[in-house]
């Protein structure tokens, strides 16, 4: 029996969304500000994708099986279904946001980054579920732009407190600390970053705290209640659930990439060749495992494990089954987040050569300064003047690419609305396929310009095609798959963003290193150019006639 959903006003579409500002308030630091934190402490180009690597790692475990074990979870007392999951990793995101800027060494910063966005993707997954779960189909173009608004929101805040603390609140770096022989740890972090991480750990407990007390949830049918119950009756809770999962996805595969690297000591000296490595010995522990557990079912203790990895084998017992529109919206995703996460990586570098004029050279000598000097090494006075110099101008970098980040993000927020009436005019399709198109052509034009101001032009570009990436595809992607299994298949739709990310992370610092000179700017065009591909590809995306948008089902509250 399927539950009649009832027609949602504005401000109730308006206050479910709220939550989903601090989410991309903490996801917009992490785009702009981890990338040069990581620069800060003495991380090189080609070695930045795979610092990464904990946002496609952590999506691609942790959304799937969030969205298996809400799917089964119905807690009144903790809220409901998905409120529980996304409460917990807002709290989990605001600790470590708060944490971030203190990072004294590399290592600290990149093991903050894994635990930051084990909770991101703990409250991202269940939110996109969530909305679907409250609205009728009539509504959902709405409700998931309305969601892209919020997505611009918080990204704009968050960059343009970049932007503006740099500002406001840096100091001249002649005597802000650099070279101060009197501190405890040598850091080039400016302490204006850290007021945009602090903002960030309010914003994101603080408006999903307001969603999950403005937002009822929709209670189960009595019939789906006792399967739910069912189902649980043998299951571990769901914190077992996961870390169980967790524990046996990673032991064998890192316990194999160890030993490998004891073997043969020459692969520690080529990192991503390891991780390549310990990815596929992943995927081929998880493909035995699953078939361990579907031709044993008998045998009490695989049974058992059986339970505890439950959600994972869901997953792929769904992936089995999926709708062909999303087996050709992986093949757009492929692209378009490949270039996407090139983007966020390399648009602070690229600034830093295009805009302020430092070349590879000129980073190489400064890490080599400031390396000599954490040694105690005496440091000239025209080598101390030459840090300075490029310290400076890679605050000015960092706080420009918050002011363009942010200005896309605002564009996003204004016209995320806005693509809701075009969709239901020209169809969803064409909307999204134009807007990949014009993310391609702002990319490509960035790296040419040279003024600081004109710079901003194809940011608006930029923002109508992320106002159209953040919610169009998961308006057509609700059409087509079961509302039973909403949240493991809108875990699935993470896969797909996550499973190129990864992609990225493990290919993309050999590509630089070696075909690329080392380039930011080259970096950009490459990104470009995939998004003139992903947009050719998303012409293949059809919708059956019967769950095409229309103007009716598409009116704005």
């Amino acid at each position: 029996m399927k539950i009649t959903k009832p027609r949602l006003s504005f401000w109730q579409i308006w206050n479910m969304n709220v939550g989903f500002f601090g989410i991309q308030f903490s996801f917009g630091l992490q785009q702009t500000a981890v990338s040069p934190i990581f620069s800060f402490l003495g991380a090189h180009h080609d070695e930045l994708p795979l610092l990464n690597l904990a946002g496609p790692v952590t999506g691609l475990l942790i959304q799937p099986i969030i969205g298996a074990i809400s799917d089964k979870t119905w807690s009144p007392k903790w809220g409901g279904r998905r409120k529980p999951f996304f409460l917990i990793g807002a709290i989990l995101a605001s600790l470590c946001l708060f944490a971030f800027p203190f990072s004294p060494e590399l290592w600290f910063a990149v093991g903050l980054l894994w635990i930051l966005d084990a909770g991101n993707n703990t409250a991202m997954e269940p939110y996109r579920a969530f909305v679907g779960d409250k609205l009728p189909d009539s509504q959902l173009t709405f409700g998931y732009q309305m969601q892209s608004l919020f997505v611009g929101a918080g990204i704009t805040l968050a960059n343009l407190s970049l932007f503006m603390f740099q500002h406001w609140f840096s100091t001249p770096v002649e005597g802000s600390g650099l070279f101060d022989t009197t501190a405890e740890s040598v850091s080039s972090i400016p302490t204006w970053v850290y007021y945009s991480f602090f903002l960030g750990a309010l914003a994101s407990i603080g408006t999903v705290m307001w969603s999950v007390w403005k937002t009822p949830e929709i209670p189960p049918i009595p019939e789906e209640l006792e399967e739910i119950k069912k189902l649980n009756e043998n299951t571990p809770a769901p914190i077992i659930q996961i870390l169980s999962v967790l524990f046996v996805i990673f032991s064998v595969p890192l316990a194999l990439g160890y030993l490998l690297g004891g073997v043969y000591p020459s692969l520690w000296d080529n990192i991503n060749l390891w991780v390549i490595i310990v990815l596929v010995f992943a995927f081929l522990w998880l493909y035995m495992l699953y078939r361990i557990i579907k031709k044993n079912t008998e045998n009490p203790t695989i049974k058992k494990l059986g339970e505890t990895l439950n959600p994972l084998l869901e997953a792929a017992e769904a992936i089995g089954v999926m709708p062909g529109f999303l087996w050709k919206l992986a093949a757009v995703y492929l692209f378009q987040w490949y270039a996407l996460f090139v983007y966020w990586q390399f648009m602070p570098p690229m600034l830093r050569s295009s805009l302020f004029g430092i070349t590879n050279e000129d980073n190489e000598r400064f890490e080599s300064i400031m390396s000599s000097f954490r040694e105690g090494a005496q440091i000239s006075a025209e080598d101390m003047s030459f840090a300075e110099q490029v310290q400076s101008l890679a605050e000015q970098a960092l706080g420009h690419a918050g002011l363009m980040n942010g200005t896309y993000n605002f564009v996003t927020m204004l016209v995320a609305l806005a693509l809701v009436p075009i969709a239901s005019r020209i169809g969803s399709k064409l909307v999204y396929v134009l807007c990949l198109f014009l993310t391609g052509v702002a990319m490509l034009s960035m790296p040419f310009i040279t003024d600081k101001w004109l710079l901003l032009a194809p940011m608006v570009l930029f923002g109508i095609g992320w106002a159209a990436m953040m919610g169009i595809p998961y308006a057509m992607v609700s059409k087509v798959i079961p509302e039973e299994r909403r949240g493991v298949y809108m875990g699935i739709v993470n896969m797909m963003i996550v499973i190129p990310m990864l992609i990225q992370t493990v290919s993309f610092g050999p590509i630089i290193k070696n075909w690329m000179g080392n380039s930011a700017i080259n970096a950009i065009l490459f990104g470009g150019v995939f998004f003139i591909i992903a947009g050719v590809l998303a012409m293949r995306l059809n919708l059956p006639k019967d769950k095409r948008d229309s103007e009716l089902d598409t009116e704005i509250p």
